[in-house]
């Protein structure tokens, strides 16, 4: 089994090479709860960790988080058996890469043991026997057909906290860097102008599409410039022909297919593509299944 996933700011990812993809938001709370069962949590070492509740974690670096509730509750989420051995494919911000060995020294050839409830309470064992890392951005660039890869191609993967950019010029690299902006700084600024109806960024992305804020077309196109300018001293748009990913392309789909140039698209399901671009790999690596 091939298990890979994405432990994004904003939203955890995940796919198996037999099942998803599926999604869940970042946010976590280890407060007490009188009655645990009321919420989806994995227990780990005596530590209930509830998810989809609470906040998200200010840390930058991933590999700094205390990560491995969700990553158990996520590889939980992708399977309905008992007791689980993977091969585990993990991804990471480019500029992070220098840390990738801290995920495979916690993780290759560990096993855990926890109860978990998503939609319904058990208790699991999972074996972790592989690790392999991703670079964030570069794992989209493998979801592209052969004819793209031949030319001038830019991938701008907008996440949570930091948008990867890779510019690859007839498959060889040209750029690879990663930049501290990402779509929660966007829900920071609504947050601010919001700022009488006391909202924590985490209940931003809800109160948009309940309609309580109003997105205007103005607030994305200022944020699409910025990102814009925060990568424009690397690279230059108007040079490639441009794919935007991540969830954060999501929120700006409507400026990038109506604003900025032509040449600039979003890629299909830009929420999976990393995922699936590193599923693409870890089975050249490992085979489709046995490992």
């Amino acid at each position: 089994m091939i298990t890979v996933l994405d432990l994004g700011n904003n939203n955890i990812k995940g796919i198996t090479d037999t099942t998803g993809p599926m999604t869940f938001r970042s946010n976590l709370s280890r407060d007490y709860e009188a009655y645990p069962d009321g919420f989806s949590y994995v227990l780990l070492d005596g530590q209930y960790t509830y998810f989809e509740k609470g906040t998200f974690s200010k840390e930058y670096i991933k590999t700094n988080k205390d990560y491995k509730a969700q990553l158990l509750y996520g590889i939980a989420k992708l399977t309905d058996m008992d007791h689980v051995e993977t091969n585990l494919a993990l991804l990471l911000p480019i500029s992070e890469m220098e840390h990738k060995a801290k995920y495979e020294s916690e993780l290759k050839n560990k096993q855990f043991k926890f109860t978990v409830k998503t939609t319904r309470r058990k208790d699991m064992t999972i074996n972790i026997k592989d690790v392999f890392v991703v670079p964030e951005g570069y794992a989209s660039y493998f979801v592209l057909d052969d004819k793209e890869k031949a030319g001038n191609i830019l991938v701008i993967d907008i996440g949570g906290r930091t948008t990867n950019v890779v510019a690859m010029d007839y498959g060889k690299p040209q750029t690879l860097n990663t930049y501290k902006i990402g779509i929660l700084d966007f829900y920071q600024k609504l947050k601010n102008l919001n700022d009488d109806k006391q909202y924590k960024i985490e209940d931003i992305e809800k109160a948009i599409q309940r309609g309580d804020i109003k997105v205007s077309q103005k607030d994305l196109a200022s944020f699409m410039n910025d990102v814009i300018n925060e990568i424009s001293l690397a690279v230059n748009i108007n040079q490639y022909n441009v794919r935007f990913t991540g969830g954060g392309a999501v929120v700006l789909k409507d400026i990038i297919t109506n604003v900025l140039p032509k040449q600039c698209t979003i890629l299909d399901n830009p929420l999976y593509s990393n995922v699936n671009g590193a599923l693409i790999v870890s089975k050249q690596i490992w085979g489709k299944s046995n490992g």
